[in-house]
């Protein structure tokens, strides 16, 4: 979701009608332009916004005292407390529909726990004949906490005329970060390492982006790789910063993190990794999910164990390169480092899971029906039993069924990715013989294969049958 779309629905909330106070929730990961959209909006409507940060909540009123003293221009107020405090920032809309943005509202609850209940209570329906049309907007980046807000019984549930989960860009618009004209094998590798977190293209590389496919190697080495490099610590520090993860162990986190990004993708396999049992990971699991570090897939047609991913390419590229080698990053050039040993740890760890699932988003979000042979209800990663051994599938779409069991879905397409060969033949057999595998339900099935290339004799086959469909770089980015 670009920035254009995510003020859409935030304008829409600004505007209303409504003779009252409302509340609005933004929240999503850090760096991806949530504090610059609200406080732009903010300010061509001449209303409040206020950013927290990590203190005690005396700390919180007295500066927030200071800054809406300040904004009405009467000097330091002395809030007495958060009541007094939240009456007269919605008193800012006494007469017109005024935002007020309470941004890393994260930190606030985390000094004040009960803040959200006197929201609730200055929100409730007994304070609605009181007048006022303050657009209330609590923002925050520890998408579990703020997803709390509103969940089962907790005070705000009801409340809010607007939950908005800000995105990173996808593959597509964080391509556009490098210019109308990008060369695409330059924008796939880029995205593998930054992913689509606008300020890790922007500020935190101090604007400096590779324009050249040679260019790559002096840029991540400079701009990711080197310990004086900002996002060299960025994932650290992005765990350290959420409080549902920094309440649990920082060190259990950040093994299970590396672990799924090096190949362990069962909860089995990770808890083998870890020498725990997979009942004692679950809890730190469904923390790292929530907090959208870790992504389960769940198999479209399969009853079989979800697979685990990190949640996106940066930190896929953190755990899988950056962590593991970071005493010989520190001791030696990173340059040379990366040409002798990085590069091919990049090729082998990061650049595959990271295509696989741009290839599941160019299936969920791109493809037009009729390529994949219906609307694409499920997707995800699969696996087929060919011989007696089980061999993975990176993508499987697979339509509503009649059923409520996922092996009753018809599957309309298997698909492989590789995100550094030359796609052929060889492929193609192995495709075919996995919709066999899943019998009738998949005797239509499309082939989908995603590569940089593709061998002659696979070109001529998939302009001989339509039940081929070749995925290479220009369409992935700009076809369908």
């Amino acid at each position: 979701m670009d920035l254009t779309q995510s003020s859409a629905p935030i304008e829409r909330f600004l505007a209303s009608g409504l003779d009252r106070n409302t509340l609005g929730l933004v929240y999503g990961r850090r760096r991806i332009g949530k504090s610059t959209l609200l406080a732009s909006l903010t300010r061509a409507r001449q209303g409040f916004y206020w950013e927290a940060t990590r203190s005690e909540s005396a700390i919180h009123l007295a500066r927030l005292g200071e800054a809406l003293g300040a904004h009405l221009g009467v000097g330091p107020l002395a809030l007495t407390g958060w009541e007094d405090a939240l009456t007269r920032l919605l008193r800012l809309g006494a007469t017109d529909n005024t935002p007020v943005v309470l941004d890393e509202f994260g930190y606030l609850l985390e000094a004040e726990p009960g803040l959200d209940s006197i929201i609730a209570t200055l929100l409730g329906p007994s304070r609605r004949d009181a007048g006022g049309q303050a657009r209330l907007i609590l923002c925050g980046s520890a998408l579990a906490m703020m997803r709390k807000l509103t969940d089962g019984q907790a005070p705000l549930r009801g409340r809010a005329g607007l939950e908005l989960v800000m995105q990173p860009f996808d593959y597509r618009e964080a391509a556009s970060l490098l210019g109308k004209e990008s060369d695409l094998t330059l924008a796939a590798r880029v995205f593998a390492v930054i992913g689509g977190v606008v300020g890790y293209a922007t500020d935190m590389v101090d604007g400096d982006l590779p324009r050249t496919l040679d260019d790559f190697p002096r840029w991540v080495a400079e701009r990711v790789l080197s310990p004086a490099a900002t996002l060299h610590h960025e994932a650290t520090t992005l765990l350290a910063e959420d409080p549902t993860l920094t309440a649990a162990s920082q060190t259990l986190h950040h093994s299970i993190l590396g672990v799924i990004a090096n190949g362990a993708v069962t909860a089995g396999t990770i808890a083998n990794q870890l020498r725990r049992q997979v009942s004692n990971l679950d809890p730190a699991l469904k923390r790292l999910i929530a907090t959208g570090f870790v992504m389960r897939h769940e198999d479209p047609v399969r009853a079989r164990r979800p697979l685990y991913a990190l949640g996106d390419s940066f930190l896929q590229f953190h755990y899988a390169v950056l962590e593991p080698h970071a005493t010989a990053l520190r001791e030696r050039d990173p340059r040379t480092t990366w040409d002798r040993r990085l590069a091919a740890v990049f090729d082998a760890r990061v650049r595959g899971p990271v295509f696989e699932e741009q290839a599941r988003t160019w299936v969920r979000r791109f493809a037009k029906p009729e390529t994949l042979g219906g609307d694409p209800d499920h997707v995800g990663p699969s696996a087929a039993i060919i011989g007696g051994v089980e061999h993975e599938l990176d993508v499987l779409v697979a339509a509503d069924g009649r059923g409520t069991e996922p092996a009753n879905r018809p599957v309309l397409a298997i698909g492989e990715a590789k995100s550094g060969e030359t796609v052929g033949t060889g492929h193609l057999h192995r495709l075919e013989q996995a919709r066999s595998a899943f019998g009738p339900n998949a005797a239509s099935a499309r082939l989908l294969f995603f590569a940089p290339a593709f061998t002659a004799e696979l070109e001529r086959l998939a302009s001989t049958r339509a039940d081929i469909e070749l995925v290479g770089l220009e369409r992935l980015y700009r076809g369908e």
